[in-house]
């Protein structure tokens, strides 16, 4: 009888964030893998050449001015509007993938950080763009660089890489290189990531060759590195490569600590910066995190990586290619929930798959 109510039990508690259909009889492992051979080889093959998002613009009209009672009277031209392509994982058809949870994102894995055990998977062995979350690589080489971290660095023109997002770093700002770490992790601040990797010894060029040292030394198997900002979508890895670099990253106290603050006041000169995370879950009561990032490009998708405690376990779970940062924090909560529920019912004797009920 126990046997019975248990699937039951894990179901009704992992309804508390969501309500879900009941699936097929098929553990998650075994639902991911539903994307057959030829679709998986296709998102690897969309991988290795970077997609150009597709872009519809049309041409703000110019400001026109025009005369009333004696005075002349701009109007506001046209706002630019901008459409952009898929993703490479929705191009891929990876966002059909039937999953027991029926998550939003096109990626999904949880592991026990101390076992390695796999909790949740989801297309985890998929190589896709990575966006953001390349700053985490960025910080884990900058951390074992013995550099000084209160070293006074100036911001150049050379950091004004091509974004969407903005960016509080001006030319001629001198900021430590503390500083500039906490910018690239907590805010995601491109000029920053850019700065730190272009006044490492031997330049960008050897920054970014040490990148990729380091994921093969940390078992990143599928995982490659072209610059350390994650706006060139040739920066690519695995949910599973990413479990791995968060938990590198966690061994850091410094790292975790810059990371997960809500809020920061950077000093640039005679200026203070005001910085914000860029993550929901910060701040949730529900949440004990260690190390996060979050990350977004049109080939990536919205992405998230958070290392915390559930169920008296060390978990990393990860998100890649959200709809939007919604459902990229909802897909978060889901999991973990269904982690803890598992937990519960599992009685002790260790991890027990979901199966249909009938």
């Amino acid at each position: 009888m126990t046997s019975l109510l248990r699937p039951v039990a894990l179901a009704l508690c992992a309804a508390g964030v969501m309500l879900f259909s009941v699936p097929s009889f098929s553990a998650p492992a075994q639902n991911s893998a539903q994307v057959t051979n030829g679709t998986a080889k296709k998102a690897k093959r969309a991988t290795l050449t970077p997609i150009a998002a597709k872009k519809t613009v049309k041409k703000a009209s110019a400001k026109k001015t025009s005369v009333r009672k004696g005075r002349a009277v701009r109007t506001k031209a046209k706002r630019r509007v901008v459409s952009r392509g898929p993703s490479q994982a929705a191009l891929a058809g990876l966002h059909k993938t039937v999953d027991w949870l029926s998550l939003g994102s096109s990626v999904a894995y949880a592991v026990d950080q101390d076992t390695g055990e796999e909790l949740y998977e989801k297309n985890a062995d998929v190589s896709l763009p990575i966006a953001s979350i390349t700053k985490l690589m960025t910080a884990l080489v900058i951390a074992e660089s013995d550099l000084p971290m209160n070293q006074k660095l100036r911001v150049t023109r050379e950091d004004y890489v091509r974004s969407r997002a903005s960016s509080k770093l001006r030319s001629g700002m001198v900021l430590t290189r503390k500083a500039l770490l906490q910018m690239a992790l907590m805010s995601s601040d491109n000029r920053a990531a850019h700065a730190l990797a272009r006044t490492y010894p031997g330049g960008k060029k050897a920054f970014v060759a040490k990148m990729n040292e380091k994921a093969r030394e940390i078992g990143m198997e599928d995982a490659f590195f072209a610059d350390p900002t994650g706006l060139d979508n040739r920066n690519r890895a695995t949910a599973r490569d990413i479990g791995r670099l968060a938990s590198a990253v966690h061994r850091y106290e410094d790292l975790s600590e810059l990371s997960t603050a809500p809020v920061a006041h950077v000093r640039a000169g005679k200026r203070t910066l005001t910085m914000k995370t860029t993550n929901r879950l910060i701040g949730d009561p529900d949440w004990e995190i260690g190390v996060q990032k979050t990350g977004f490009t049109t080939a990536a998708g919205r992405c998230m990586v958070v290392q915390t405690e559930a169920a008296g376990r060390r978990i990393v779970f990860v998100v890649l290619d959200s709809p939007n940062n919604n459902q990229r924090a909802l897909d978060m909560k889901t999991m973990k929930s269904y982690v803890e529920a598992e937990s519960r019912f599992s009685n002790g004797f260790g991890h027990v798959m979901p199966y249909a009920i009938f």
